[in-house]
């Protein structure tokens, strides 16, 4: 016979849990009430601070915060001294946090991205759009959310007329010389590591020219950038050709 005073039943499951078995499940359905209600709160001062800094909700910022009831099993316990066990509780559960509409490029296009928001005291984070891993002033980081959706849309003007200027170049040296296998590549600045695109033409001997981007507006009027002769010369050869090079 169980002992009422030390047992209790769960009549829906038919699990018996001990006196301390039940406070414990209590505890844990209270502190997630808890954790709600402090979730709630952050989101609350969140969306204050950032209306305060001029932030708009549906243009520049969004909330996909809620707070539900969850039934599902939980374990309790621990391992180590063999007190686990598992037991279906219900109770508050919130997900979900406050985000900026941030603009990235995919696929040629302007895509909004969801940024969450970290916030400390009366400052916030938003990794996304800084250099820097720190909480700034709402009003800065409204500054610096604005610098960044703005450099995005001139990053893919930018991208789309690279790209028209590579095609450009590509079809001229593939119209000069048919045989010759002309591509778009890469190189990068052995400074920086940062990359550049290349036009390539590599021809039947296997020697090639590589070309550049021009500057500002003139970008389809390629630069010389580097050559690869694949015929070899001895000094000797070297020296004849010297020899009959006529003077400029």
């Amino acid at each position: 016979m169980l002992n009422t005073e030390t047992m209790q039943l769960d009549l829906f499951h038919g699990k018996v849990l001990t006196v301390e078995q039940q406070e414990e499940v209590n505890k844990f359905i209270k502190r997630q009430a808890e954790r709600a209600v402090d979730s709630q709160n952050d989101i609350n001062r969140k969306i204050s601070l950032l209306e305060e800094a001029g932030f708009v909700q549906g243009r520049d910022y969004d909330s996909n915060f809620e707070i539900h009831e969850v039934t599902r099993e939980v374990d309790f316990g621990y391992c180590y001294n063999n007190t686990n066990y598992e037991y279906e509780v219900t109770y508050m559960n919130a997900v979900g946090n406050v985000y900026l509409k941030v603009n990235t490029i995919k696929d040629g296009e302007i895509k909004e991205y969801k940024a969450s928001i970290d916030r400390e005291g009366n400052k916030l984070m938003c990794t996304s759009i800084t250099e820097q891993y720190r909480y700034y002033k709402p009003s800065s980081l409204y500054t610096k959310f604005n610098e960044y959706n703005e450099r995005k849309i001139n990053e893919l003007e930018h991208n789309n007329k690279q790209k028209i200027a590579l095609d450009t170049i590509v079809a001229k040296y593939q119209k000069l010389y048919p045989k010759a296998e002309v591509t778009i590549g890469s190189d990068y600045y052995r400074s920086s590591y940062s990359s550049f695109p290349t036009v390539k033409v590599k021809f039947e001997s296997g020697s090639s020219v590589e070309f550049v981007l021009g500057y500002g507006n003139e970008m389809d009027q390629e630069r010389f950038h580097k050559k690869y002769d694949a015929q070899t010369e001895t000094i000797k050869d070297l020296l004849e050709r010297f020899n009959n090079q006529k003077a400029k």
